[in-house]
């Protein structure tokens, strides 16, 4: 997109980051653990599912559409999909069954950098998930970013339940708590699903496609999978769990894309500046 069309009379105040995938690379492996071991697991020893077959079959129906496991879980019990007897599905108990049971070792090493680039920002930080509080929260630690958010910055999908991204009942809880209008904010995405709708609502966007993959996200190439474009298996398998919601580059909703977050202060410095602006 154009120097031109990224730039807007209205103000930057806010930069609202995704977590997963965004925050941390998707080669990492990470979602396709939480996604596997972690719902399916979840589901098979505290909701009742025969087996992970099963589970995996009702999971990923509903996460298709709503790109949280929380929300599918919980409307997949609204509609009479969870086993017989199930107890109710809260997702708190998702929260902590996650942060008890995942191996964040898979993050890797504290952002070291990147927490200090955050430090300097001169703009307000929000982190904002589709994942439950005490999950998200142990991932924010894991990176070493806890304390650039903290809890008061921190939206996790239990403070937007019954909504969660992309509805844009979500986006209007996050931006009426933290007050701020949508077109000044910058919001950090690995989901086109997100992206869009943040566009539609006025929000400005950055697309993170994943190490690897800024190239082969364009709409032209953005059929090749993860393993045949070098981002390896992990990043495969977790594509595999949102279908149609791959990075593409060249979309009308992205303004901006970078590969890994760590990449934001050198490509975008004019959000560290003030007035901040989302150019290059």
């Amino acid at each position: 997109m154009s120097q031109e069309a990224c730039t807007s009379a209205s103000p930057i105040r806010c930069l609202i980051f995704d977590v997963d995938d965004t925050l941390y690379d998707v080669g990492t492996g990470f979602t396709a653990h939480r996604n596997g071991d972690g719902a399916e697991l979840f589901m098979v020893e505290k909701l009742g599912f025969p087996d992970r077959a099963s589970a995996k079959t009702v999971r990923d129906f509903y996460f298709e559409k709503y790109h949280s496991t929380a929300k599918a879980l919980t409307v997949a019990q609204k509609e009479g999909k969870l086993p017989e007897g199930a107890p109710t599905f809260q997702a708190k108990d998702l929260a902590e069954y996650w942060a008890t049971n995942l191996n964040f070792d898979l993050l890797g090493d504290p952002k070291t950098q990147f927490l200090k680039d955050l430090q300097d920002s001169p703009l307000k930080l929000v982190a904002f998930s589709n994942g439950p509080r005490k999950y998200v929260t142990r991932v924010l630690k894991q990176l070493g970013l806890w304390q650039v958010f903290g809890e008061e910055a921190l939206f996790a999908v239990d403070d937007v339940l019954p909504f969660c991204k992309p509805e844009k009942e979500a986006f209007e809880i996050v931006c009426n708590k933290i007050n701020v209008k949508p077109h000044e904010c910058v919001i950090v995405e690995d989901s086109m699903k997100n992206i869009r709708k943040a566009k539609l609502l006025g929000l400005k966007t950055i697309l993170v496609a994943g190490k690897g993959r800024k190239q082969s996200s364009r709409s032209d190439t953005a059929t090749s999978t993860a393993t045949s474009n070098g981002a390896g298996a992990g990043a495969d398998a977790s594509e595999l769990t949102k279908p149609g919601d791959a990075p593409i580059e060249d979309d009308p909703a992205v303004d901006l894309c970078v590969e890994v977050v760590e990449e934001m202060r050198t490509a975008l410095p004019g959000l560290w500046q003030t007035p901040a602006t989302l150019t290059g």
